[in-house]
């Protein structure tokens, strides 16, 4: 099972040659030692939750040919037929290891290896997206190098925005309009909070309501979240704004792993832009990451398909956030 409390902390004092010995098994029902530090979306419990969903669907457990230690896992699925995808479910994939930075002629030879791999169960189009860049601040060039080298195309990378968690409130990092419309929601009674397992049916209605406004549906039902939940425990979090008794916003966060969480909804109810209870929530949000030692809050991509949402990515700016590269790389695999 996966529990972020729990993984192991990354084995930066060893090494690995760039000459070890790779092997690559493809898996269907994969154990949880298979990666056990990987964050959530490339854990082998996150697979087995969504593997269904695929006619295809596959966990590369990438080990060391000689020792059988697990050095790398990530997983993908058949998303038409010869096509394959990593990041399929969640806002990334590709293969995941605790040993950052990998040597790059082994990361070659990973990545060489889970591509016969596919081959040899009829893929001839394979697409990955990365994690942002920001979420590998040791090895992104070097996964960028490795895949660019062996052939894959990149499309216009979508623009991800994080902040460091620290002892700065992020109150300190906003603009000054940001600072005064938290400090007017707080002077007008709202309250950012927790929620109950009762209130989240609420929140989702708030979250979808919020997204139908702005032409995007929703990409998990509140039944697929709280499946999660039960299946994988710890890893969803809901917030909410309340006025009295009124809720006016509301969250959905993933703790990826110790370090990071990610806000995977966010949405207010409507009529509240002037006020944006929004601001509030992420504000709390980021002293919750602090409580609960995350040192990155991830509030997602200010684009779509590449393409930039000026007015959302200055906003997030305006909060404090940084900007990082998602890249999505595709390649033709030659027979």
């Amino acid at each position: 099972m996966f529990d972020v409390e729990s993984i192991a902390a990354p084995p930066q004092a060893q090494r690995l040659s760039p000459d070890t010995d790779v092997d690559v098994a493809f898996l269907r029902d994969p154990g949880d030692r298979m990666a056990p530090s990987a964050d959530l979306f490339r854990s082998p419990a996150f697979f087995r939750l969504h593997a269904h969903t695929f006619s295809r669907a596959w966990y590369a457990a990438v080990m060391d040919g000689a020792t059988g230690a697990s050095i790398a896992g990530g997983w993908f699925a058949e998303t038409a037929p010869g096509e394959a995808r990593s990041g399929v479910r969640g806002p990334f994939g590709a293969l995941h290891t605790p040993y950052e930075p990998l040597p790059i002629a082994l990361a070659t030879r990973m990545v060489a290896a889970t591509e016969e791999e596919l081959r040899a169960r009829d893929i001839v189009r394979v697409r990955i997206t990365l994690p942002p860049a920001a979420h590998q601040p040791a090895s992104h060039a070097e996964w960028m190098n490795v895949y660019l080298r062996l052939g894959y195309l990149p499309a216009p990378p979508d623009l991800n925005y994080h902040v460091l968690v620290d002892d700065i409130p992020l109150l300190d990092r906003m603009n000054n309009g940001n600072r005064a419309i938290v400090r007017t929601a707080e002077r007008k009674g709202m309250v950012a909070r927790a929620l109950q397992p009762d209130e989240r049916a609420d929140a989702f209605s708030v979250i979808v309501a919020n997204r139908a406004r702005r032409a995007r549906p929703v990409t998990m039902s509140l039944e697929s979240l709280l499946e999660m939940e039960s299946t994988i425990p710890g890893v969803t979090h809901w917030f909410g704004v309340f006025k009295g008794g009124r809720m006016l916003a509301a969250s959905v966060c993933m703790r990826l792993s110790p370090r990071c969480c990610y806000v995977f909804y966010l949405g207010e109810v409507d009529g509240m832009d002037r006020l944006s209870p929004v601001t509030l929530l992420v504000s709390h949000i980021h002293d919750w990451c602090r409580c609960h030692g995350a040192s990155m809050l991830d509030l997602g991509i200010a684009t779509e398909s590449g393409v930039p949402n000026e007015g959302l990515m200055t906003y997030t700016r305006n909060l404090g956030f940084d900007v990082s590269p998602k890249y999505t790389l595709e390649k033709e695999l030659s027979r």
